[in-house]
C-alpha cells in the first residue's frame, strides 16, 4: 500500500482492552466503524464488518506496523484507502475526524499522540501550497539574500489607527522587511480593520517612495468562515500586502480558502497550538501541522525558538525547518522564529539559516535610535557572512 493510501502513525498506550483488540477496534473505527453499547459491566464494542456481513471490503485499511517502544507504549501505523475520502469534496476537513477523532476519545486509549500523517498523491495535487513561497516573497520585498527581519505592532490592542501607523513608521524606518498585526487584533472598535490598514499602508507607501524599500505588511483577518472573505477583501483593498490567519482558531481549510481566492502571501500564526500539541496525554505532533500549513498555502509558518531547549527539542525544531523548506510538490515556506533580540540574533541565524523570518526585536521599542543602528549593522554582517 503506497501512494493510494493515507498513512497515519500514532504513539499509543492502552487500557481495559488488549493491545491487539485495541488496534483492530481503532482501525475499524477509522474505516467501516464500530458498534458499541453501554452495559452494567462497561462498554461493549464490536466491529461493524463482524456483524454486518455486506460491508464492502474495499473500504478497509490495514495495520502497517505495530511496535512496542516502552513498557506500556506502542507505535502503530495504519494505511487507510484514499478512495474513502474525496479531496475535492470533503478534503482535509473530512480526513480530520478519521485521523484525529475517536482515537482521542475511546475508553481503551490511555495516551495518544498523532505523530505522522502522510497523504496520498490525490491530496498532494489538490492543494496548492504557498502562493509565493521563499522566492516569491523575496521578490516582493526586494531582498535577494540573507534572512528577513520582522516585527509585530505592539501593544496588541490599545492603539487607534493613527497610532498604529506611528508604530509602523518607527519599524519601517528601523529597517524591518515585514510587519504584522498581533494575533488578537482583527477589528476592535478602537482600531477597525479598514481604517488601521489604510493608515498603516499610507505610511508604508511613503516609506517606499522615499527609500525604495518595500515593507510587507500582513493584516490579521482571522474571522468566522462566513465573513473571512470579506475581511480579506477589506484588508487587501485597503492596501495590505499579506494576510495573517490563526488556523487553530479558524480551522485548517481557511488557509486553503485564502490561498485559492486571494493573491497575497499568507502568514499562519500558531496561537492555540498548545491545546492540540502540548498535552502529555492526548496530542498531535506539531510537525503534522507544519506539513499541513505548507500544503494548504501558508507562505510563513511558526517553528519556535531555541533558548532553554533540550537537544531533543532542537532536533524537533530542525525537523520543522525541513518540513517547510525541503523538496516537496509545493513551494517552500518561510519558517518564522519569534522571541528574537539583537543580542541573540547571530546565534539564532547560525541555527536557522538565511531563509528564515526572524520576528519581534523588542529592543526597537526600548531605544529606537540605538537599536536601528544595531539592526542595520547586523543585517549587513549576516548578508556578508
Amino acid at each position: 500500500m503506497g501512494s493510494d493510501n493515507v498513512v497515519v502513525q500514532y504513539r499509543l498506550s492502552f487500557q481495559q482492552e488488549t493491545v491487539e483488540r485495541s488496534v483492530q477496534l481503532l482501525l475499524a473505527e477509522m474505516t467501516s466503524g464500530i458498534q458499541y453499547v453501554s452495559t452494567r459491566k462497561g462498554v461493549q464494542m464490536d466491529r461493524v464488518q463482524d456483524t454486518v456481513p455486506y460491508v464492502d471490503t474495499s473500504v478497509l485499511g490495514e495495520v502497517k506496523t505495530l511496535e512496542q517502544i516502552g513498557d506500556d507504549e506502542y507505535r502503530v501505523a495504519f494505511a487507510l484507502p484514499a478512495a474513502n475520502l474525496d479531496p475535492g469534496l470533503g478534503g482535509l476537513t473530512n480526513l480530520w475526524p478519521v485521523v484525529a477523532g475517536e482515537v482521542f476519545n475511546f475508553h481503551f486509549i490511555k495516551h495518544a499522540c498523532l505523530e505522522e500523517l502522510m497523504l496520498p498523491d490525490a491530496y498532494e495535487s489538490h492543494y496548492k501550497g504557498p502562493g509565493f513561497g521563499i522566492g516569491g516573497v523575496r521578490k516582493l520585498v526586494g531582498v535577494g539574500e540573507g534572512p528577513l527581519f520582522g516585527s509585530i505592532i505592539k501593544p496588541n490592542i490599545g492603539l487607534d489607527p493613527v497610532r498604529s501607523a506611528d508604530v509602523v513608521r518607527i519599524l519601517s524606518e528601523a529597517g524591518f522587511n515585514f510587519i504584522k498585526d498581533d494575533e488578537i487584533c482583527v477589528s476592535p472598535s478602537l482600531c477597525p480593520l479598514k481604517e488601521r490598514v489604510e493608515h498603516i499602508c499610507s505610511v508604508l507607501r511613503t516609506h517606499r517612495d522615499h527609500t525604495g524599500q518595500t515593507v510587507l505588511y500582513a493584516a490579521n483577518v482571522t474571522s468566522d468562515f462566513s465573513v473571512l472573505g470579506r475581511a480579506a477583501e477589506i484588508a487587501l483593498q485597503s492596501g495590505a500586502g499579506g494576510l495573517m490567519i490563526d488556523p487553530f482558531c479558524t480551522g485548517l481549510s481557511a488557509m486553503d480558502y485564502l490561498r485559492r481566492n486571494f493573491d497575497a502571501p499568507i502568514y499562519a500564526h500558531r496561537v492555540g497550538y498548545g491545546l492540540f500539541c502540548l498535552s502529555p496525554n492526548l496530542s498531535i505532533d506539531y510537525s503534522v501541522f507544519s506539513g499541513l500549513f505548507r500544503l494548504l498555502g501558508a507562505d510563513f509558518s511558526h517553528v519556535g525558538g531555541l533558548w532553554g531547549k533540550s537537544e531533543a527539542s532542537r532536533l524537533k525544531t530542525a525537523g520543522y525547518l525541513n518540513i517547510l523548506r525541503d523538496n516537496a510538490s509545493v513551494e517552500p515556506a518561510w519558517p518564522v522564529v519569534t522571541g528574537i533580540s539583537l543580542e541573540n540574533m547571530e546565534d539564532y541565524h547560525s541555527f536557522y539559516g538565511d531563509d528564515t523570518l526572524f520576528m519581534d526585536h523588542i529592543d526597537i521599542y526600548r531605544d529606537v535610535d540605538s537599536s536601528t543602528e544595531k539592526l542595520h549593522m547586523l543585517k549587513e554582517k549576516l548578508i556578508r557572512s
